[in-house]
């Protein structure tokens, strides 16, 4: 009973903190994550029989799991010649590079969201948060909807309704401002009753 204990508590795998904090923002199933994390601390070969020894998966499971992390581009093969010997090796670095972006991207996003608190002086709503996520989809740019908030505030209206409809008027006429489109917007994101009673 102790030594089946001891193997539990044993630290055969290791894994970066940073990794831990930022891989819920990857498209990554328990499997792959298992697999990665093999090829981070034991090999980075592809080696069946201890793969499925170490994370218990058959050899069906090994090639589903290790395929579905190539098409998505989180693992490469790198193909070298060794004295003459071609030699395939599992390179991780697209994992990182993902990782990274991941973070810098959510970091960009955050800003606007802070901006928005910050000049507001209170928390955005999670409605708040749908409406600016709708102009980011739309590829409306940071700079013009943070230009938008600043002319809000300058005419002492700082609700969403107006914001929304300073954003729409300025997209339709074409005041992009370093914008980056790829289609125009041809109507309101949000159906507003502009004449009714303002939040």
């Amino acid at each position: 009973m102790n030594d089946l204990k001891a193997q539990f508590k044993s630290k055969d795998f290791l894994v970066n903190a940073n990794v831990i904090k930022n891989i819920s923002s990857l498209d990554i199933t328990l499997d792959e994550f298992l697999l990665f994390l093999y090829f981070t601390n034991i090999s980075f070969d592809l080696n069946l029989e201890d793969i499925n020894e170490k994370l218990g998966f058959t050899d069906e499971k090994t090639f589903k799991t290790f395929n579905s992390l190539i098409n998505k581009k989180y693992i490469e093969i790198k193909v070298s010649k060794n004295h003459g010997k071609v030699e395939e090796k599992i390179v991780l670095d697209t994992f990182y590079d993902r990782l990274i972006l991941n973070k810098k991207e959510e970091k960009n996003n955050s800003d606007i969201f802070s901006l928005f608190e910050k000049e507001l002086g209170r928390t955005l709503s999670s409605f708040e948060y749908e409406i600016i996520n709708k102009w980011l989809e739309n590829n409306i740019s940071e700079e013009l909807i943070s230009k938008a908030l600043k002319e809000a505030i300058l005419s002492g209206v700082t609700n969403f309704k107006y914001i929304d409809k300073i954003v729409y008027e300025w997209n339709k006429k074409g005041i992009k401002s370093k914008i980056e489109k790829e289609k125009p917007i041809t109507e309101e994101l949000f159906d507003y009753d502009w004449l009714g009673e303002e939040d």
